[in-house]
């Protein structure tokens, strides 16, 4: 006997539209100030190094925090192991940016 599969209801599907959509905004944002705003536009008005790095450290914690949260909330899902991987990847990628902003901050950095 074949099984019946349970269709997501529209407002689930609404629901994950909508995180999605935030997600996607999200790292448009950060990616924008990272490597756009931060990097040249910051030292043209005259502001140190330091202070960019400061708000690129703020805006690392915060995408590594929605990425745990991401992963939390997508555990009982059949995306589970689909988006474990990526979010590895990704968290390796934004802990080393970190470090490095670290370093800028405590003056360690050549």
């Amino acid at each position: 006997m074949a099984t019946k599969v349970n269709s997501p209801t529209s407002e689930a599907i609404r629901r994950g539209d909508r995180l999605l959509t935030g997600s996607v905004i999200f790292v448009s944002v950060r990616c924008t100030l990272q490597y756009i705003v931060l990097p040249f536009l910051l030292p043209l008005v005259g502001l140190r190094s330091d202070i960019s790095a400061g708000i690129s450290a703020a805006i690392d914690l915060i995408a590594l925090a929605a990425i745990a949260y991401n992963v939390r909330r997508l555990w009982n899902t059949s995306w589970r192991w689909r988006y474990i991987g990526l979010a590895l990847v990704m968290s390796g990628i934004i802990a080393f940016m970190l470090y490095q902003d670290a370093r800028i901050l405590l003056g360690m950095a050549s």
